[in-house]
């Protein structure tokens, strides 16, 4: 059992069903597959949280700091403790694209909005799809005989609130995941959790993601995040206000090895961003190594963001391309 991993895609293998001789699989284009469902010889229950939630890996690695600290616009996906910062009145939207690589055929959107009335309190709403496009199937050529459809999206709701003068955040969401890979469909929902702890010089941060307090925690798909964040007092570079950032981030999912995360950032002048950095986590028992980069400047009320993982072993980019708007 192995769950979707779009940095070493191999084939869509499925076993047929009662009846039907033939079998689905993706035709390899230039030599490269780089995501497959495993589902050969799955728990039905396994097989429909594979399909639901996995797809959301690719997104998630395009994320240049932990998952349970990030503040970008589709924060709320990764953890329900966001919350805008400040005190009035606002509202933030965010659109984001993702794009893999050509031989994977993965790509989405992601849409989200948070407001925050007069208070502690901020509200959001994520909506997110991501599919698979050009898997065919065959028989006992290669010439398709069909189309295979793949693809997962999320609707989550969710609510913030900060404490202790803003050192504190918590927050909870709800989310409805469903998706499809070819005659196989599976919905569910999932309750997920958040906190955030900031200090002048560092953050912490815990959350999870797709917990199904109905399913035990081999059929759930959930996955947990905790990080860590340092920066330094600001300082001048180059005639501009800087800061300096490393993050630290714990990735845990059942049934497979820790996932670690090593980020290194900049912000200049208030407006500029840049962070880098890798990735270690192990497929079928190799260690495997992903680079992240992004970038981010910051133009009045609007904020326009890049993340990029660098795939396995330097194999397979995946982008995410964002933009952000926030009126107080």
């Amino acid at each position: 059992m192995a769950a979707l991993d779009l940095g070493k895609r191999n084939v869509l293998d499925m076993p047929p069903g009662e009846g039907d001789c033939s079998r689905m699989r993706t035709v390899p284009r230039r030599g490269l597959i780089l995501a497959s469902f495993a589902l050969l010889a799955a728990p039905a229950a396994w097989g429909q949280s594979a399909i639901t939630s996995d797809l959301w890996r690719v997104a998630a690695g395009t994320l240049v700091g932990p998952a349970a600290l990030t503040v970008d616009g589709s924060a709320p996906l990764w953890t329900p403790a966001y919350a805008i910062p400040g005190e009035g009145p606002a509202a933030q939207a965010t659109v984001e694209a993702i794009h893999g690589p050509a031989d994977a055929g993965v790509g989405g959107a992601i849409a989200g909005f948070a407001y925050r009335p007069r208070g502690d309190w901020t509200f959001s709403a994520v909506w997110g799809r991501l599919s698979i496009t050009d898997l065919v199937r065959t028989e006992t050529s290669p010439e398709a005989l069909g189309t295979i459809e793949a693809y997962t999206q999320v609707m989550s709701v969710g609510v913030a609130r900060t404490l202790h003068g803003g050192a504190l955040t918590v927050g909870v969401a709800a989310r409805g995941l469903s998706g499809r890979l070819d005659d196989r469909g599976s919905s569910r929902w999932t309750a997920d959790l958040g906190a955030i702890y900031a200090a002048r010089h560092f953050r912490l941060g815990a959350a999870t993601r797709f917990f199904d307090p109905s399913s035990g925690s081999a059929e759930s798909g959930a996955s947990y995040s905790l990080g860590a964040e340092l920066r330094t007092s600001e300082g001048t570079l180059w005639g501009a206000p800087a800061r300096a950032s490393v993050r630290y981030g714990l990735g845990i999912a059942h049934g497979e090895q820790a996932s670690h995360l090593l980020t290194a950032g900049l912000l200049l002048a208030r407006l500029f961003e840049f962070d880098a950095g890798a990735a270690r986590e192990e497929v079928a028992g190799d260690a495997v190594w992903r680079s992240r980069v992004g970038a981010a400047v910051a133009v009045g009320r609007y904020r326009v963001y890049l993340g990029r993982d660098g795939g396995v072993n330097g194999f397979g980019a995946t982008y995410c391309f964002g933009l952000s708007a926030r009126v107080r």
